[in-house]
């Protein structure tokens, strides 16, 4: 899939999403509904005008631009950038009050630090003056942050991150200028923004910008009093612990201090007791780990309480994420014949719901087939799943992959296994 591939699968899932045919969509843009089919399908170029027509279209917070924007610029195949980056980020200001290009590193310190002595800063800060603050913005910023997670499910971390690390910037500047009232509203919305960058660094193999989001996540949710995200910041702790150091002890450990925290609404206790599951299938602790995901299953059921954001999983429904939990425990458990029939079916329709949760389910799928001893379908799976590790950047799948090498390693002697270590080790 290439970028305009990718980017057109998003923006037919934003147009279908609102029930809106090709031609209703054209005549708001002023187009031929033949372009917006070319765009959905990768055979044109999204150019700035039609990206600006459709943000206005979709209400999506001027995402749609900032990928267009990213996309132009993806050739210098930037990764998620942290706290020791130096490369700059053009922020877009609201309203079309133009751009201003800031240094990454001092963004970075003055969200964390709230200081920055550089003339960049300085400037940026003068500009935001001159706005102010504007309460009607702050539904802008909320479409944005949907309009991300959408796109987040088809486009690599590279072409997502600084759209995201503008919009925390301008939040930032907006909160230290709204009036208290509005605070704890837009404290949240940066923590859920800080908590994505989070997420799309570790998909991009940044463990330092990962850490780094998680932490200013928990800072933002802490001074909102939100604690569903404080506790969900744990759940992130142990899901990076597996997918950066293949630690099921140290996950267990991250989640267990939710179940320990009061009132944490079901959902995130559910899902900080899957990765405790995960944790122990990993230690390979049978008992533990089907006990745990019992309880899991049973809090993830429970109706989201009102007034709750969804937090984590979005883009698969819950049979299928539930189906997905246990096929994962088993394939760590090193379990494969019982496995196949069960997710193999369901790759056709994860890849509508997403093609990130598509490909991690794909490099699992590879797991599964090794642990049952047929070489020639994991090799077929892990190699398609590189491609497209290749295209969108997921380290979970990667290390999805890389679990598998030692049962693969039994075969070294073929081809097929022989090519998929090889890339695996480049990669």
């Amino acid at each position: 899939m290439s970028r305009d591939q990718g980017l057109g699968v998003v923006l037919r899932d934003m147009r279908k999403s609102r029930s809106l045919t090709l031609a209703a969509v054209a005549r708001e843009a002023g187009c031929a509904p033949s372009l917006i089919s070319y765009v959905e399908t990768g055979q044109r170029e999204l150019h700035a005008w039609l990206a600006v027509k459709l943000d206005s279209i979709y209400e999506t917070g001027g995402v749609i631009t900032s990928l267009v924007h990213e996309t132009s610029r993806a050739s210098t195949n930037r990764r998620a950038s942290g706290p020791n980056s130096t490369e700059m980020l053009i922020v877009e200001l609201p309203g079309g009050g133009g751009a201003v290009p800031l240094s990454r590193r001092d963004l970075l310190v003055a969200l964390g630090v709230g200081i920055s002595s550089s003339v960049g800063y300085r400037e940026f800060e003068s500009k935001l003056d001159k706005f102010g603050f504007d309460p009607d913005m702050l539904s802008v910023f909320e479409k944005g942050y949907a309009g991300f997670q959408t796109a987040a499910r088809a486009l690599p971390s590279s072409e997502l991150v600084d759209g995201l690390t503008g919009n925390v910037a301008l939040l930032d500047g907006m909160r230290r200028r709204a009036e208290h009232r509005y605070r704890t509203r837009i404290a949240k919305l940066q923590a859920r923004y800080a908590e994505s960058l989070s997420w799309l660094a570790e998909e991009a193999g940044d463990l330092t910008s990962a850490m780094y989001w998680i932490d200013r996540t928990s800072h933002w949710a802490e001074s909102a009093e939100w604690k569903p995200m404080i506790a969900y910041g744990f759940v992130r702790r142990s899901m990076i612990a597996v997918s950066f150091a293949n630690d099921g002890r140290r996950a267990v450990d991250h989640a267990q201090s939710v179940l320990c925290m009061k009132r944490v609404p079901p959902r995130i206790r559910g899902l900080a007791a899957k990765q405790i599951s995960f944790g122990y299938a990993l230690a390979g602790d049978e008992t533990q780990s089907k006990r745990a995901l019992d309880d899991a299953l049973t809090l993830l059921a429970k109706p989201v309480q009102e007034g709750d954001a969804v937090l984590g999983q979005r883009s698969v429904v819950n049979d299928d994420l539930f189906t997905i939990f246990k096929a994962t425990c088993d394939i760590y458990l090193g379990r494969g014949e019982s496995v196949i029939p069960v997710l193999e079916p369901r790759l056709s329709s994860l890849s509508g719901a997403s093609v990130r949760t598509a490909t991690i389910t794909r490099a699992k799928l590879a797991r599964a087939y090794a642990n049952a001893g047929q070489p020639a379908e994991a090799a077929h799976l892990a190699g398609r799943a590189l491609s497209d590790i290749d295209k969108i950047e997921s380290l979970s799948a990667k290390s999805e992959l890389r679990r598998a090498l030692p049962i693969l390693q039994h075969w070294h002697g073929r081809d097929d296994v022989r090519m998929v270590m090889e890339r695996l080790a480049n990669s």
